[in-house]
C-alpha cells in the first residue's frame, strides 16, 4: 500500500473570543506604544502584532483612539490593583514608573487629539485606591480620602509632565515631592478642615 505523500495542511486555528482579541489588541498596542510615538503606531500594525484582523479594531473599540484608551484603562488599572499592596508610610504610586509615565503621556495625547479619555481619568480606579489606603492606613475620613486621593494624582500627574523642566526628575528628588505630600497626609489625619 503506498501512503499518500501530500503534506497534510496546517490546522486553523480556532477563532478567539471577543474578550481575547479585545485583550490581544490592547497589550499589542501597549507593546509597541512603548516602542514609538503614539501617531507613528498605526492600527494594521497593532493587528499584526496581536494576530487579530484589523477591521476588529473598529467593530470592538470604534476607532484607534478607542484603542488606545482601552490601553490607558489598563495601564492606570494595573497601577491601581498594586496600591493596596504597598507597605504603609512607603509611596503608593511610583510616578518614575516607565506604565505610569507611558499612561499619564498617552492620556494627554488623547485629550491633544480631540478624544475623551476623561472618563479614564475621572473615574481613575487609582484614585479609588488611594482613597481606600488613606482611609485605612492614615485614618483620614472617606470625604477627606477622596479629595486627598485627587490632589496626590493631581501632584503624581504634575510630576510626570513638570519634573523634568525643573531638574526634579530623579527618584531621590521625586521622593522629596512625595515626603511632603506624606507629611501633609499626616497633618489632614491628625487635623481634619472643619
Amino acid at each position: 500500500m503506498v501512503k499518500n505523500s501530500t503534506p497534510a495542511k496546517p490546522k486553523r486555528r480556532s477563532p478567539i473570543t471577543r474578550a481575547e482579541g479585545e485583550q490581544r489588541l490592547v497589550d499589542a498596542t501597549i507593546q509597541l506604544i512603548r516602542e514609538r510615538p503614539f501617531s507613528e503606531v498605526g492600527v494594521r500594525e497593532i493587528a499584526t502584532v496581536a494576530d487579530v484582523n484589523h477591521g476588529f479594531v473598529h467593530t470592538w473599540f470604534g476607532s484607534k483612539n478607542d484603542l488606545l484608551i482601552a490601553a490607558t484603562r489598563q495601564l492606570v488599572e494595573q497601577a491601581a490593583a498594586k496600591v493596596a499592596d504597598v507597605a504603609p508610610g512607603q509611596q503608593a504610586i511610583d510616578p518614575m514608573n516607565p506604565d505610569i509615565q507611558l499612561a499619564i503621556r498617552l492620556a494627554i495625547w488623547l485629550d491633544l487629539e480631540g478624544a475623551n479619555p476623561r472618563n479614564v481619568l475621572q473615574e481613575m480606579p487609582i484614585i479609588t485606591a488611594l482613597s481606600q489606603r488613606f482611609i485605612e492606613v492614615d485614618g483620614l475620613s472617606p470625604a477627606i480620602a477622596q479629595v486627598a486621593a485627587a490632589q496626590a494624582t493631581a501632584i503624581g500627574i504634575g510630576t510626570v509632565i513638570f519634573a523634568p523642566l525643573i531638574d526634579m526628575d530623579s527618584p531621590e528628588k521625586v521622593a522629596q515631592i512625595f515626603s511632603l505630600w506624606r507629611h501633609n497626609l499626616g497633618l489632614l489625619a491628625k487635623y481634619p478642615p472643619a
